[in-house]
């Protein structure tokens, strides 16, 4: 029985160039290949191999990873998956092949995928299949990692329940009137926090109403009617992603509210809609005020039942939340919520209108370092650089080479020296920064620096 050998390739791309090695050996022409290698006994998946084949190849972390071809060549199965790259730090690359002279020369190069079927590419099909889909895979990356394009927010839809309590008049708060919220648990996101019951996404082809009724129905158990939009907030998390939430009540409730899906909800309870638990998902605790708020300003003398959904002009029924430049705290807090298990911190330091880095033979690379347990964001960032003012720069996701999924941090700041280890880039220069790490300079410059290169 022939053997085969299982081995994973990534098409990396870094902006839209894709990360290839030129190989230089003695006594043969030049040839290129992706990053990759031979899948481990050890690992636990193909992508396992192929986050591992990165660190040890590259130092390299990189963001979702979508398995996109399979190469059948004589006693060898070549998984090939697409990923964009997030961070590059050769100086941790650790496999055999870069530890031996004699094996050759491993060149990183960036070239565009179009361009890639004109090399000497081992394997020639592999070539040949990324320039052949030099415009799709990057789409594909988009659609997986929410990256640049044509913009399609996340629409939530939250029903609220408001239950028992003195009619709300003109200008008075809701008095002894409650809200229904739901403790989350196995979602990955805010688990152990309050939540506005009913509450979901948009599908396609339904209205925002239908999306109210059916998730009454599906999360408690009732059937609602005359379902009102009370008020509309443009919402962005902490280093993450921005949503529209569509805030509603209803006229009528039938029946009474069960925990009907008791795998994503621990408990159902009613609060005072101006006392909300401690741990209250702050998006929510943001739209409950804001309808609180719109109840409050209902015309005097409008019974409790019929005015409960009146859309009233008293009160702003708009909102923006979110939007403020994020402190530290608030960022790792919602890393936690969203259930990253590491958070990395990368810092963007500027000395007279350049940008400090570690830098090598062949990469530039910002200063940066994974959170330590227990430790603040602040003392990571100390741990970088003597630096006092800091400011937000940016986020993006990675999974690391262990496969623990992590949120990394971006912060500006602008030392009086260069600390020990980092060198300035030329001025106005991106040098050879990842992309990634590119735009968080370009964020961090706005304002600073003019007429910064595209690499």
């Amino acid at each position: 029985m022939t053997s085969v050998r299982h081995s994973v390739r990534a098409i990396l791309f870094d902006g839209d160039d894709v990360v290839l090695f030129r190989r230089v050996r003695a006594g043969r022409e030049p040839y290129w290949i992706t990053p990759g290698g031979g899948v481990e006994p050890t690992d636990t998946s193909p992508e396992a191999a192929l986050r591992r084949e990165l660190d040890e190849e590259l130092g390299a972390t990189a963001g979702p990873a979508l398995q996109v071809f399979t190469l059948v060549e004589p006693g060898r199965l070549s998984t090939v998956f697409a990923c964009r790259l997030v961070s590059l730090d050769l100086s941790r690359r650790s496999g055999p092949e870069f530890l031996e002279p004699d094996i050759g020369l491993h060149e990183v190069r960036r070239v565009r995928p179009e361009e890639v079927r004109a090399l000497n590419m081992v394997p020639p099909e592999l070539g040949e299949f990324i320039s052949a889909n030099a415009a799709t895979l990057p789409a594909l990356l988009d659609a997986a990692t929410y990256a640049p394009g044509r913009y399609r927010p996340v629409v939530d839809v939250h029903l609220l329940l408001i239950d028992g309590g003195a009619p709300v008049h003109s200008g008075v708060s809701a008095g002894g009137a409650k809200v229904l919220l739901g403790r989350r648990q196995g979602t990955g996101y805010a688990d152990g926090e309050w939540q506005i019951m009913p509450s979901g996404h948009l599908e396609e082809g339904e209205s925002v109403v239908d999306t109210a009724v059916r998730e009454a129905r599906e999360e408690l158990g009732i059937e609602v009617d005359g379902c009102e939009v009370v008020h509309v907030m443009h919402h962005r998390n902490a280093g993450g992603t921005a949503r529209i939430g569509m805030f509603l009540v209803p006229r009528s409730i039938t029946g009474i509210p069960v925990n009907a899906e008791p795998h994503k909800c621990a408990e159902l309870a009613w609060f005072p809609l101006d006392r909300l638990p401690e741990r209250t998902v702050p998006y929510a605790r943001a739209g409950v005020e804001a309808v609180r708020r719109a109840l409050a300003s209902r015309p005097p003398g409008l019974p409790a039942a019929v005015g409960a959904a009146a859309v009233v002009s008293g009160s702003p029924v708009f909102s923006l939340h979110g939007w403020d430049v994020p402190g530290s705290a608030d960022l790792a807090s919602e890393a936690v919520r969203a259930g990253f298990e590491e958070v990395t911190v990368c810092l963007v330091a500027l000395l007279d209108g350049a940008v400090l880095v570690h830098s090598d033979d062949e990469t530039d690379r910002l200063p940066a370092t994974v959170v330590r347990p227990g430790e603040g964001v602040q003392a990571a960032l100390a741990r970088l650089a003597p630096v006092r003012e800091v400011a937000f720069a940016g986020a993006d996701d990675y999974v690391s080479p262990r496969g623990r999924t992590g949120r990394r941090l971006a912060f500006s700041a602008r030392p009086a020296e260069a600390p020990e280890g980092l060198v300035p880039l030329p001025a106005g220069s991106l040098g050879r920064l990842p992309y990634a790490e590119g735009v968080f300079v370009r964020h961090a410059s706005s304002g600073l620096l003019h007429g910064l290169s595209s690499r």
